[in-house]
């Protein structure tokens, strides 16, 4: 059971700093803190707080307007602390730190497990004859995901994704990603049949997600150490689509994040057949993993954020073409 997690942005280093020890005492509630907007952003991602508050020069600021989009996206209440000068844009406003304290603190319990849902059969079962899709992300990964996710349908190839997440934050992220997508998200298990319509995501912090051909395309968990300094990696889940490029049609796409995971994954694919996607630099967050990728040679497309879904979805083996 993993602590409601409430994240406290206020650019005031000494004020935030005084708020932190208060709310020490706090038990069964996680309490963060940050003071700009690129502190904030990768807390929000990482977390996924379920309660934001933002001091009242900061909500004024034109980088919250961005950030606000990205509360909204996960579904986080926000309130507001101090004195603003215009709109709030209908955000609660509360006149300082001790009404925010008391007003946070008194609605936050306890998370409960999630629940889990079972996989609904799809027409054709297991067959992949549609292709296999993989994705890898990290640092500015959840919302470049629903965007990529927002076009593939019911009956979309089956998914494979392994982001990088703050261990015991995976259930929210599968949750969300279930109510606000057409096709079923579901936690990747060892041995689990790979079907069409369901999207699979590696939930098991000490676990790779790779894939196997046994009697048809499933999911496989492994135990072995970190790849690229990650596990779950991206290269592991790219690496094992390489391995069977040759008798499945696999498509692949590296998105925004820091560090190079997945980019030496990339490259196998495209040595093995596969059509191989690099986000661009001007849609990124952190344009760190695609540019290592795009660097070494694995990407066939590099492409803006919104090109990505629809290119995996269409079969283009024409432009398949492979590394010398």
């Amino acid at each position: 059971m993993s602590n409601p997690v409430l994240l406290i942005v206020d650019p005031n280093p000494a004020r935030l700093t005084a708020l932190l020890r208060r709310c020490e005492e706090q038990v069964g509630v996680t309490v963060l803190g940050a003071t700009t907007p690129g502190e904030a952003y990768v807390l929000i991602e990482s977390h996924l707080p379920r309660r934001v508050a933002v001091a009242a020069e900061f909500a004024e600021s034109i980088e919250f307007d961005a950030l606000a989009d990205i509360l909204t996206m996960i579904d986080a209440g926000v309130v507001i602390y101090g004195q603003m000068r215009m709109p709030a844009g209908g955000y609660p406003v509360l006149s300082g730190p001790e009404e925010m304290l008391a007003r946070l603190f008194g609605g936050l319990q306890p998370a409960r497990p999630a629940a889990v849902r079972a996989i609904d059969p799809a027409p054709g079962g297991t067959d992949a004859a549609g292709g296999l899709i993989l994705l890898g992300a990290s640092t500015g990964g959840i919302t470049a995901l629903e965007a990529v996710l927002a076009s593939f349908r019911a009956d979309c190839p089956p998914t494979m994704i392994v982001q990088h997440i703050r261990p015991g934050f995976a259930d929210g992220l599968i949750r969300r990603l279930d109510q606000l997508l057409t096709p079923q998200v579901v936690a990747a298990e060892d041995n689990m049949p790979l079907r069409r319509g369901v999207v699979y995501l590696a939930a098991a912090p000490d676990r790779h997600l790779g894939v196997a051909l046994r009697g048809g395309p499933r999911a496989r968990l492994s135990a072995t150490a970190p790849v690229s300094g990650h596990r779950p990696s991206v290269d592991v889940l790219f690496s094992d689509g390489a391995a069977i490029a040759d008798r499945l049609d696999v498509r692949a796409a590296l998105l925004t994040g820091m560090g190079a995971d997945g980019a030496q994954g990339l490259c196998a694919l495209r040595r093995a057949g596969a059509h191989t996607i690099a986000q661009d630099r001007a849609t990124a967050v952190v344009w760190g993993m695609p540019r290592v990728a795009v660097e070494m040679g694995g990407a066939v497309d590099v492409l803006p954020l919104s090109r990505i879904g629809p290119a995996l979805l269409t079969r283009e083996p024409a432009r398949m073409r492979r590394l010398s």
